[in-house]
């Protein structure tokens, strides 16, 4: 596949890429001034490969021509992260470079780029959602995040959170470089009011959230740069979990009434039962003392269903499992069935719709 502008001018530079790739779901009509660009999209439903073409590659704008930089640069971000704007005052010299690594469902991205700024604009968000969270962590220049009616000035050493499926504008007046961590919007348990209560605020390194999540990114960082795969995945998994717990716990006060506060508590009651294969939406809304239609509309309304999420989340312990050391010589079976789901087949079906490879694969690659 080439990547064309209506010109009939081929993109010579970006053919490898494409061929690389190979992500061919759709054609997407994206408009840059004058011109209609070709832009090669993943399928907006697929959301478990995004970025996964990218993974472990060094992509930089030295790739490409001057005059083709910038243009790249927003086909790069847009592969790797969700369909975005760019735009930059020195276009003509721009240049960025980016490293994707991806641990099981959370994508670690290394940026380095001179000052340039990316919209994810109303009308991109309602085409092609993507159901993730970006953590931003800002270690050279400073970032201007706005997302929700907030802006955040992001410095050296602080991080911001913000999502994929709200617009946002992310603006940078200088050279800089950040690591961002995307990973799917249930892993955060959150209330619906607590999810938009949570982007585009400054998290500095030094405040209660920072001075645990710091060390954990840190290590991270270091050990994806030091090629060391084994343990990436396992400090991936630690880093959203605890900034989770860490969100929920300071924001409970807040938001706790009503439904809101229902549905943490049905979320909170599901976990605690994983284990049990008997476990669904009847026998959750009996221990609630609420109807299950009840419960159904309170999960619809957070944008899933109680039988969904129990899935999600059984299959996101097991993923853990499978990562963690302490469970590298367990079967995939007993792993599964140990987490409520004893049909060893139908797991791996269920794990590979969810996360694009067997279970067993998913083992392998991130024991690598």
């Amino acid at each position: 596949m080439e990547f064309t502008d209506n010109v009939g001018h081929p993109d010579r530079q970006w053919r490898a890429l494409a061929t690389q790739q190979r992500i061919g779901a759709f054609i997407e009509r994206t408009w840059d001034g004058d011109r209609t660009m070709e832009v090669d999209v993943k399928q907006i439903d697929n959301a478990r490969s995004v970025g996964s073409a990218m993974a472990g590659r060094l992509i930089s704008t030295g790739d490409v021509g001057p005059s083709e930089r910038l243009d790249y640069w927003r086909h790069v971000v847009s592969h790797a992260f969700a369909p975005l704007e760019s735009s930059a005052a020195g276009a003509a010299t721009f240049a960025a470079r980016m490293r994707v690594h991806k641990l099981g469902n959370v994508l670690v991205s290394e940026v380095e780029a001179d000052a340039h700024t990316v919209h994810r604009t109303p009308g991109l968000v309602a085409r092609f959602p993507r159901g993730y969270y970006k953590l931003g962590v800002q270690e050279q220049g400073h970032g201007l995040l706005v997302q929700d009616g907030r802006e955040a000035l992001i410095r050296p050493g602080d991080f911001a959170l913000y999502d994929t499926d709200r617009p946002y504008t992310l603006a940078f007046d200088e050279p800089t470089r950040m690591a961002v961590f995307m990973f799917p919007r249930e892993r955060l348990l959150l209330t619906p009011a607590q999810h938009r209560s949570v982007t585009a605020y400054r998290i500095a390194r030094d405040d209660e959230t920072g001075s645990l999540l710091a060390p954990l990114l840190a290590r991270l960082t270091r050990t994806l740069r030091e090629g060391s795969g084994s343990s990436g995945a396992a400090l991936a998994d630690a880093v959203v979990d605890v900034m989770s717990a860490l969100l929920a716990e300071r924001l409970g006060d807040e938001h706790d009434s009503g439904a809101s506060a229902f549905l943490l508590r049905a979320k909170t009651l599901i976990d605690d039962n994983l284990r049990d294969p008997d476990l669904c939406p009847d026998s959750v809304a009996a221990a609630l003392h609420v109807s299950t239609r009840y419960l159904q509309r309170l999960f619809a309304e957070d944008g899933s269903g109680v039988a969904r999420w129990i899935r999600l989340r059984r299959l996101e312990k097991c993923r853990h499992d499978l990562v963690s050391a302490a469970h590298r010589s367990r079967p995939v079976s007993a792993v599964a069935a140990s987490w409520g789901i004893p049909d060893a087949a139908h797991f791996s079906r269920l794990f590979k719709a969810r996360y694009g490879m067997s279970p067993t694969d998913f083992r392998q690659q991130a024991q690598w």
